[in-house]
């Protein structure tokens, strides 16, 4: 498994990742001044972030795609290299001060974190008040008879997919940690399959204090 998961998965990673770039033209232009990237995988973002971006810190908890993550930066323009930090860490502890970011970003990743309600707790607090929370990720279908599948399939797809869960209700949970969510929405993604295909995409918000 150790061979899998730091070789061939962070191979299938990127090549899944690719199918998603016209999803990332549309939602990373939210993403300006300090911004965290939880869960930056194999760096599949990095060329997509604008010029308002004043500091990125791109967080990845995997060794494996922490090096990949590293290639891809090698790849930009100095200056949007420059301002791209690349940290090895843990989402429920996220060594950032609080009330310190502008925006956080999580890309395809609150379906993999152990324990998302602890994650979306420290994205809180690293925020500012009035930050955004941009999300993109797959989650439960609204779908009853795909629900169905996505709960008997998840013991074996979780072990596949490094820890992704099906059916999590990401919508929930981050509202519930506080956030505004009227600038999220579920939509079933036309170029997805139906277990991964029902996506939250948008901006939720901290409530400014």
């Amino acid at each position: 498994m150790n061979l899998y998961r730091q070789h061939i998965f962070p191979y299938l990673l990127n090549k899944v990742s690719s199918k998603l770039d016209a999803d990332r033209q549309r939602i990373l232009p939210y993403l300006c001044g300090d911004v965290l990237e939880l869960g930056a995988g194999t760096g599949a973002n990095f060329s997509f972030y604008s010029e308002q971006i004043r500091m990125l810190v791109a967080l990845e908890p995997e060794a494996a795609l922490l090096r990949m993550a590293a290639r891809q930066r090698s790849a930009l323009e100095a200056k949007q290299a420059g301002r791209l930090y690349l940290v090895q860490g843990d989402g429920h502890d996220l060594p950032l001060a609080s009330s310190s970011l502008d925006a956080v970003l999580c890309c395809l990743v609150l379906c993999s974190v152990p324990d998302p309600q602890r994650a979306l707790s420290e994205i809180y607090r690293v925020l500012k008040p009035g930050g955004n929370l941009v999300v993109f990720e797959h989650v439960k279908s609204q779908n009853a008879v795909t629900y169905a599948f996505q709960q008997m399939l998840n013991p074996l797809w979780k072990p596949v997919a490094c820890g992704c869960h099906l059916q999590r209700d990401s919508l929930q949970l981050i509202q519930q940690a506080g956030f505004n969510v009227e600038g999220l929405q579920t939509y079933r993604h036309a170029d997805l399959p139906a277990l991964v295909g029902t996506v939250l995409e948008g901006v939720a918000t901290k409530p400014l204090e």
